[in-house]
This record gives C-alpha cells, structure tokens and sequence, in this order.
C-alpha cells in the first residue's frame, strides 16, 4: 500500500456529505451492491452514471434523490462498451470523479448448488471460467483505465474496486471468482502505487460477508439464505464508507480496503476508516 491511513480529526458525519457536482460510474448499478451504493451517491447530490448488463428502473426509483441518475445497459467485458459508459458520462455530467468497479459475476454461473455441493475445478466449463474473469477482472481494468485519465487530467478522483474475503478468494469450491477477485485485490496493490502522489486513490470496499444479493441462490429477501458462514450482509453496509471515499475526506488514503460491515458510524468518519481498514493485498486477514 502506498500510504498508512492518516488520521485527522473531522467529526464529519455521513449526513454531512455533501457530493453535488461530483459526478461516479458504478458499475453492476441496477441491483445489490451497486444499487444501494447509488442510491447513496445520488441521495447526497452526485450525478451517477449506473452501468447495468441487465435493464432496470433506477431512475424512476431515484428521481425524488438530490443528485442525477443516469442509467446504461453495457456488457463490460467489451473494451468499446466500456469506453461508451465512461464518454457517454463526461457527455451527459461533464467529467469523471469515481470509479466503482462493482459489477461481477459469481459462481451462480458454475452451479446453481454450488453453497451446497463444491464444484472442482476440473469440473467448470472454458467458456464459463473465462466469462467470470472477463466480467470479475478484465471488465474493471477496462473501466479503469478509460476512467483514470479524466481523473488525472483533473488531479483528483476515486477508483473503488469491490473485492470480497481474502477467505473466500482461497475457498475450495471457489474458483474461479475467488481468484478472480484475488487478481483484482493485487491489481488495487498495483493501480494505488502507480497513482500515488497524483491526487488520484485506488481502494477496496467489501461487505464484509456473503451479502443478500443475486450472486446466491434464490432471491434476496427469502427467508434461509445464508452465506458459507451461516450469515447474510444487508447491501447498505456499502452506503457510509462509499460517501466518505467520494469525499474530500477520504484525500490521502490510499490502497486499503475498507470492510463496510465493520464502519461504525458513531464514530467521526476518519475514525470509522481506520477502524474498518487494512492494505489492500494478501496477509493473515479476513
């Protein structure tokens, strides 16, 4: 990691972020994840460009929201689609300030009982392996460096990359979105070195444990949906740790990875962030 958090002693409070003229791609916007962090960004006043493979109705959902939502059906796994979604936002907001690079696809791809019955390796099909990595890994690679330049040409900007537990990167019955979001945990290693001292950061926020999205079984909101630890994440542990690394206030910190489920926000923002916070990459962590 470039740089060790730094600590200042703000006191803001999430309610007092305010993001108007701040303009964020998320990626995978329409549903889970993404979708609670747009609903975030935009409640606080960003303009947000919500990138979905699948169509859905965020707009009409997020029309009474301070901020402007703005929502794209694009396959990011095609490089061109990728370079639309960043052209269309500098078009439609005038810029670029962050970058989440959420959308992904799970093992749902590989079996549909996979939480139950572990797949080997041997047994995931070229064309499905290569699907999850187009999507997990080259997809984020192509948003950011279509991203990256506006935010250097203006000497600020956020690149969020959503990982998942070192953990389930190394779980058997994993692979390949394990080790996809594994390349993804060593790219933001990476990405964080080579922006640093340019005013641009590049971090990892997670859930913290399996969440109550598409990416399991069923539906989210069913009763008896678990993860593998027998718990489930509500999507809004994303909403307070993305505002605040959309802020000025995150300025400095740089490649870490910020747990969403452990941001207390009870406390002042900056102390939340250490708190919920380590290097990105690989160690004795969960």
């Amino acid at each position: 990691a470039v740089l060790s958090c730094p600590h200042i002693q703000t006191g803001i409070k999430m309610s007092d972020i305010n993001l108007s003229g701040t303009t964020c791609i998320v990626t995978g916007g329409g549903r889970g994840l993404g979708r609670s962090m747009v609903m975030a960004l935009a409640g606080a006043g960003a303009n947000v460009t919500a990138a979905m493979h699948i169509a859905d109705d965020i707009e009409g959902e997020t029309r009474d929201l301070p901020g402007t939502v703005k929502a794209m059906v694009a396959d990011i796994r095609d490089p061109a689609q990728c370079a639309k979604i960043v052209a269309d936002t500098v078009a439609a907001f005038g810029g670029v300030d962050m970058l989440v690079n959420n959308a992904g696809v799970g093992m749902l791809l590989v079996s549909e009982t996979f939480n139950r019955t572990p797949t080997k390796f041997w047994d995931v099909k070229p064309d499905t392996w290569a699907q999850i990595v187009d999507t997990n890994v080259n997809g984020g690679f192509q948003m950011a460096r279509e991203a990256a330049p506006h935010m250097l040409e203006k000497g600020w900007g956020r690149i969020v990359n959503v990982t998942t537990s070192i953990h389930t990167m190394q779980r058997a019955g994993f692979s390949p979105y394990g080790p996809s979001k594994a390349m993804m945990e060593a790219s933001t290693s990476c990405w964080s070195e080579d922006l640093d001292g340019t005013g641009v950061t590049c971090n990892i926020l997670i859930p913290g444990g399996a969440a109550d999205t598409n990416l399991l079984p069923g539906n989210p909101g069913d009763p008896g949906r678990s993860g593998a630890d027998g718990m489930l994440v509500a999507p809004e542990v994303m909403q307070a740790p993305i505002l605040w690394l959309a802020s000025k206030q995150s300025d400095g910190w740089n490649g870490r990875r910020f747990i969403g489920r452990l941001w207390d926000e009870t406390l002042p923002a900056d102390d939340a962030a250490q708190k919920c916070s380590a290097p990105a990459g690989f160690g004795d962590r969960v």
